[in-house]
């Protein structure tokens, strides 16, 4: 699991759509797709339905992505922290 994962995680949920998260990324939507997909392996979960009608997290699915959003907050946190400390000492 890496951050790239997370994000791409968290779009997909905002937009409801591969093809929308990849265009807001600028990432192609296979690279989405096939890392979502290695992400689910390896959690060992399905973390989205997908249909014509769109694209759902399943019950899983939203309990990872509230707790993935949470981690990349934090991390804004953490690089608005440094951003200040490095604005403090220049």
């Amino acid at each position: 699991m890496n951050l790239e994962q997370l994000e791409y995680v968290v779009e997909i949920a905002k937009t409801k759509s591969f093809s929308a998260a990849s265009e807001h990324l600028h990432v192609t939507q296979s690279a989405i797709s096939q890392s979502v997909h290695r992400l689910e392996k390896e959690l060992g979960i399905i973390l989205f339905e997908r249909s014509r009608q769109g694209t759902h997290p399943t019950p899983e699915g939203k309990q990872f992505i509230a707790k993935a959003l949470d981690i990349l907050q934090r991390i804004d946190e953490l690089k608005s922290l440094n951003a200040e400390a490095s604005s403090l000492s220049g």
